[in-house]
């Protein structure tokens, strides 16, 4: 198995862990919402994870100017 296939493997096994752990908390009702909730939950978490991508792509930016900055001459 190729270190991809390892992190693949990795990244199916956390997404069925939060599977579970959704069942756990919320029960089996999510195979039975209907799909325009199921879209709006999407639509929401896409905002989520770009909103998060947005405050790291600032962290990024500040560190690569204080990088430049700091450069010795």
């Amino acid at each position: 198995m190729s270190d991809d296939d390892a992190e693949v493997a990795r990244f199916l096994s956390m997404v069925r862990a939060r599977l579970h752990a959704g069942r756990s908390e919320y029960g089996d009702r999510s195979f039975a919402r209907p799909t325009t909730e199921l879209i709006g939950e999407i639509e929401e978490e896409l905002l989520d994870v770009v909103g998060w991508a947005a405050v790291l792509f600032a962290r990024v930016q500040r560190l690569r100017r204080s990088e430049v900055t700091d450069a010795p001459s």
